[in-house]
């Protein structure tokens, strides 16, 4: 070590730092001094860039040359909440001993750890989100995966394959990923730009006994039989992993975690991030915010519980018809009993968020103010109770609460029910008569604050001094005060202690005697109030279960009611839900355009009618602009929102549920991966045609844009006769396509029906009608959307002369004038490219397509645009 650093660790502190520094050398460590959170070295640099504040140096000594940069301890949570957003690990480091009795340099100690994934604090939490920590177990025999959110105690975990696997995390939308060190690189590629950290841990914390005996641990249990995860043993390797990453992190405190459950993959219709991405469920495709996406429109929860519960069954719909349409029965009660629903709905808006709560309390960042809405929280819950008296439809989802009475008395005796402080440390929450001691040293510090009155009172009578004052502060304590003008009636048993201009200050024995009386009773009732508080908190988390329960419940009729609610202000009705193949709506809309219309302006409504039997796929054609997508898109929303146990945008609807829904909708580059359009497209298509099963719903919008013409429509069309033909897919499928060829295929394939996009033509003018209606489409009318867009005349002019040619038989394309204007008045004229399409039109008709796989035919047509130079 040269000479310029051993002058910067020479330094006591500095020494301090290093040492606690060297503990965790991942994390950003946040070095309490005095009233600062100070960084030092290479962490300063990232905290001055991250949360924009002056990086400087040391004033003077030997640490001069040290880079720091520090904040207001007042302000953690702020700063905090940027340094998790930048995806950092941050360890607290606190003063753990009074500066003013430390001998030597103050004691310190790391209290926290947080890390985007282990947040609890209210600035860096989105109330209306769920914030979930993923460990990801990858082997041979497939993938382990656990999920714990931390700030709620919901813990999570199951079993996948590798081809899965993704979706489900990003379902579940981390915050942050951990995973064995050997597989961190590949992790970290996949979810890149996804999550905010992705950390690696060592790979023997995996092993299957460590993580069995981490959570039997965790959960003082002899075996974990009793949560239904025996099964899973790549997700209890994980879920260990869970457990051990926290701990690691110094949350040692996971009272609120009081059970894991299995999430069964099997219970739930499979929606891929494609898809998520395609109907806009969460985030709208373009800006990437909320508004304009599907829970933009139905969330109309009133609680922050209740908006994670509805995000969560919009992630994960239901394939049991019963327990979908027990949910639209309570749906369908708040429907049809509106004061039922108001009373309850504006019950829940003083509904305190339980589980954050619960969390907090078991970390011990709770305060008084928390504690006090839970008590006030769990004494609505008879109230709202009673507003289920003899309702049968909600008789099993209520039977399970109980109502911790004994702890709300505690509570209603201990907490004031006002002027209660923002932190535990400053004590004036519990109130008189609770504790016999605490009441004591309170008329102590009452009592001596009164004879401090007296005394000056006294004083100024005996000596005749009028404006004698009896004052306080910090580095003296009490004394007393007399002005220069009076000085000579100063008694001999005053010690001076200060002079200032135009006064001079003294002190007593008998004063001093009552000031430690008074500063003693001030401690010890911090004191007494904090013990007070800690019993507090062992009480309420004895009542962990009840009270996680009477939060599920709850968010449960904040989602029942708001569906409710949604279903009645935007005309929604119930639909039919059963095990059958069909899927009929009549007059379904889309939710989020209908919402979107300005006033006055009617979304027009359209049918559907798919099953697997006689009417499997639906091809649909019409131009650009004339509803295609959205028809598809508002499709799959209804399915989803049926399958919810929502009411749905329609008149009426019958739908036979499905276990995955699939989307292929537009073009999109991924530019960054080096994936371009017509790659996105083959891996969005792949996906469907590797996963999707009879019981699916497949909607493509389009394929093969993002290739030649001749090569889409072959792709298309193989891809469509494979969906068909396939038993093992057989799904339903509405295909909108601008490939007029595809429509060839209803005269071949006995299930594929022909829809189209109604359009009224005046001239050279065209209006879409918006309304879906049997039959093929004969023209795309691209030029038309071309002039609505503007597009100056004389383009749009010589675009109709040249589609007036190209669509003739011979389909030559205009590369020179004169030829293409001849073509009228030789009609016979073969041209190079009709023999081209003559030669491959025989190669093709001797492919055998009942016995050739999607990729052979690939790898086919791949050969003959080689072949013949296209």
């Amino acid at each position: 070590m040269n000479m310029a650093k051993e002058d910067l660790v020479s330094t006591p502190v500095m020494k301090q730092y290093r040492e606690i520094k060297s503990r965790y050398p991942d994390a950003i460590l946040l070095f309490r001094m005095g009233d600062f959170y100070e960084t030092f070295e290479e962490d300063a640099k990232i905290t001055s860039r991250i949360l924009n504040i002056t990086l400087t140096k040391r004033a003077n000594g030997k640490a001069s040359k040290v880079p720091l940069a520090g904040f207001p301890y007042h302000a953690l949570d702020s700063y905090l909440h940027k340094l998790l957003e930048a995806g950092l690990k941050v360890a607290i480091c606190e003063q753990v001993e009074d500066p003013k009795k430390a001998k030597g340099i103050v004691k310190r100690e790391v209290v926290e750890v947080i890390t985007p994934g282990t947040a609890i604090t209210d600035r860096f939490l989105d109330t209306k989100e769920n914030n979930y920590l993923v460990s990801i177990y990858k082997t041979q025999k497939g993938v382990g995966i656990a999920a714990i959110d931390v700030s709620t105690g919901e813990f999570y975990l199951t079993d996948s394959d590798d081809k899965s696997y993704k979706d489900t995390v990003s379902t579940l939308k981390a915050s942050e990923i951990i995973c064995p060190e050997s597989d961190y690189k590949s992790i970290e590629y996949e979810f890149k730009g996804k999550v905010l950290r992705v950390a690696e841990i060592d790979d023997w914390v995996y092993s299957y006994e460590y993580a069995e005996r981490t959570l039997k641990e965790n959960f003082k249990t002899e075996t974990l039989k009793g949560f239904g995860i025996e099964k899973y043993k790549l997700g209890i390797s994980a879920a260990g992993a869970i457990i051990h990453y926290l701990h690691q992190n110094n949350q040692k405190s996971l009272e609120h975690v009081v059970k894991i459950q299995p999430l069964l993959e099997s219970d739930y219709v499979l929606i891929d991030e494609f898809t998520k991405r395609n109907l806009e469920i969460f985030r709208t495709m373009q800006s990437g915010e909320v508004k304009g996406s599907l829970i933009w429109v139905v969330d109309q929860t009133v609680t922050a519980s209740g908006s994670r519960l509805l995000k969560k069954w919009l992630a994960h719909p239901l394939k049991n018809p019963q327990r979908i349409n027990s949910r639209l029965d309570k749906v369908e009660y708040f429907y049809n009993n509106t004061d039922k629903r108001e009373n309850v709905r504006n019950l829940l808006k003083d509904f305190s968020d339980l589980e954050r709560l619960l969390s907090r309390i078991s970390a011990n960042r709770a305060t008084a103010r928390e504690v006090y809405q839970l008590r006030e929280t769990l004494k609505l819950i008879p109230v709202i109770l009673k507003e289920f008296e003899k309702v049968d439809t909600f008789k099993e989802l209520l039977s399970g609460i109980n109502i911790p009475k004994e702890l709300i008395k505690i509570l209603d005796d201990a907490i004031k029910d006002e002027d209660l402080p923002t932190g535990i440390h400053e004590g004036g929450f519990i109130k008189e008569g609770f504790n016999e001691q605490l009441d004591k040293y309170r008329r102590v510090l009452r009592d001596g604050k009164n004879w401090i009155l007296e005394l000056q009172e006294k004083e100024r009578a005996r000596l005749g001094i009028p404006s004698l004052k009896i004052s306080y502060n910090k580095v003296f304590g009490y004394y007393i005060e007399v002005t220069k003008t009076h000085i000579s009636k100063v008694p001999e048993n005053y010690i001076r202690k200060q002079t200032l201009v135009n006064a001079e200050r003294f002190i007593t024995p008998e004063l001093k005697e009552y000031e430690e009386m008074l500063l003693n009773a001030e401690e010890k009732i911090s004191e007494i109030e904090y013990e007070i508080f800690q019993f507090l908190r062992e009480e309420i988390l004895k009542y962990v279960e009840d009270i996680l329960k009477i939060a599920d419940v709850v968010s449960q009729i904040d989602v029942f009611s708001s569906l409710a609610y949604i279903a009645i202000k935007n005309n929604y009705t119930r639909p039919v839900i059963n095990d059958s193949s069909r899927i009929f709506i009549k007059n379904g809309r889309h939710p989020v355009v209908e919402a979107l219309l300005p006033s006055g302006e009617k979304f027009i409504p359209n049918d559907l009618d798919i099953d697997n039997q006689t009417k499997q796929i639906l091809i649909i054609t019409g131009p650009n602009m004339a509803g295609k997508s959205t028809y598809l898109r508002q499709v799959g929303l209804i399915v989803l929102l049926a399958q919810i146990g929502s009411f749905i945008p329609a008149e009426s609807a019958e739908i036979g549920v499905v276990d995955k829904i699939f989307t292929r909708v537009g073009a999109s580059d991924n530019l960054a991966a080096g994936e371009s359009t017509f790659l996105m497209e083959m891996i969005e298509t792949a996906n469907i045609l590797n996963n999707a099963t009879p019981k699916s719903l497949i909607l493509l919008d389009e394929i093969g844009r993002g290739t030649s013409t001749y090569d889409g429509i072959a792709i298309a069309w193989a891809v469509t006769e494979y969906l068909h033909n396939n038993e093992k897919i057989g799904s339903k499928t509405l295909f909108a396509t601008h490939y007029h060829e595809l429509t060839e295929l209803e005269k071949i394939l006995p299930r594929v029906i022909n829809l189209n996009v109604a359009v009224k033509e005046y001239g050279d003018k065209v209006i879409f009608l918006r309304k879906i209606i049997p039959g093929a489409c004969d023209k795309s009318y691209g030029v038309h959307v071309a002039q609505m867009a503007g597009v100056p005349v004389e383009v749009t002019l010589r675009a109709n002369e040249i589609l007036s040619n190209i669509s003739r038989e011979e389909r030559v394309l205009p590369t020179e004038k004169d030829i293409f204007q001849k073509l009228d008045k030789n009609p016979d004229q073969l041209s190079l490219f009709n023999q081209i399409e003559s030669k491959i039109k025989k190669e093709l008709s001797e492919i055998d397509i009942n016995s050739i796989t999607p990729l052979e035919a690939l790898n086919k047509l791949n050969e003959l645009k080689k072949k013949y130079g296209l």
